[in-house]
């Protein structure tokens, strides 16, 4: 059975990995990230007993850290991302130059400590990251052009977070293999069903907004399929057509534009609950 590891297992999108590989392919061994091991252990107790998951806790930023939570494994979900429209955001960036940096560490560990010859010898993980279809504008056909312009002002130091991440990790290409999962709207809500796609045009979207489980569910289904999805941008869109929109979105977007436009404003909106 697969190995894989998890790089922001207590977020939303982290979660609902852990939750559908415990609950689907039990035989999964899992290594989970976090910052606190405290809070995932609040999130789901279970997992201080169960001997398929090892939790490794501490900063994103630490290289040997990382290395050890990803040796051996298959492949890498990392799902670090804020939601939060927050001026200066790196934490995708810092994720991609870490893993990067651990990737290195571990080639150089399995090249005896001579150095990294041949990085295509390793048996070096896939790195399938979050992404967002609002960076690909090929994944947006069936969105309003209007309304993508809003959620790109409205979002716009995560979504730089986001492309500037990808165009680091795209940087090492000649040795490393990533796949970036592009999806719509995200929302709290059950499983529904899922589909991926390589071209926004293949089929329009049911909803433009899809649960966290479906998401992760789409997520498996490319590490278990790895060829296929080689540097490509793949989008996970929903079967259902009965999405609901987050209540919270609204108000998402108006703090997102004042803080795209008066960066000064955040830690006011952050003291008032507002984000």
């Amino acid at each position: 059975m697969p190995t894989y590891a998890i790089i922001g297992a207590t977020g939303a999108t982290g979660s609902a990995l852990l939750t559908l590989l415990l609950k689907e392919t039990p035989k999964t061994t899992i290594h989970a990230y976090v910052r606190s091991k405290k809070k995932l252990l609040s999130q789901q107790p279970s997992l201080s007993s169960n001997s398929s998951v090892r939790i490794f806790d501490g900063s994103i930023t630490d290289v040997p850290l990382i290395a050890s939570c990803i040796s051996g494994v298959d492949a890498i979900f990392a799902v670090v991302g804020v939601n939060e429209n927050v001026p200066g955001l790196r934490v995708a960036q810092d994720t991609a130059h870490t893993l990067v940096a651990a990737l290195c560490y571990n080639s150089h560990i399995l090249n005896g400590g001579s150095g990294v010859k041949e990085f295509d010898t390793a048996p070096l993980p896939r790195i399938i990251v979050l992404s967002s279809s609002s960076l690909n504008p090929d994944m947006c056909t069936d969105i309003p052009p209007f309304l993508h312009w809003l959620l790109s002002r409205a979002f716009k130091y995560p979504y730089t977070d986001l492309a500037l991440a990808e165009s680091y990790l795209r940087l090492h290409r000649s040795w490393l293999h990533a796949t970036f999962i592009q999806p719509g709207g995200l929302v709290e809500e059950k499983q529904e069903g899922h589909e991926l796609r390589l071209h926004g045009r293949e089929r329009k979207a049911g909803s433009i907004f899809m649960s966290y489980l479906d998401l992760a569910a789409g997520m498996i289904e490319v590490a278990e399929s790895p060829d296929k999805y080689d540097w490509a941008g793949v989008g996970v869109i929903p079967t259902s057509t009965n999405v609901p929109m987050e209540p919270k979105v609204p108000l998402r977007i108006v703090v997102g534009l004042a803080c795209t436009y008066v960066p000064w404003i955040f830690p006011f909106f952050r003291w008032v609950g507002a984000v």
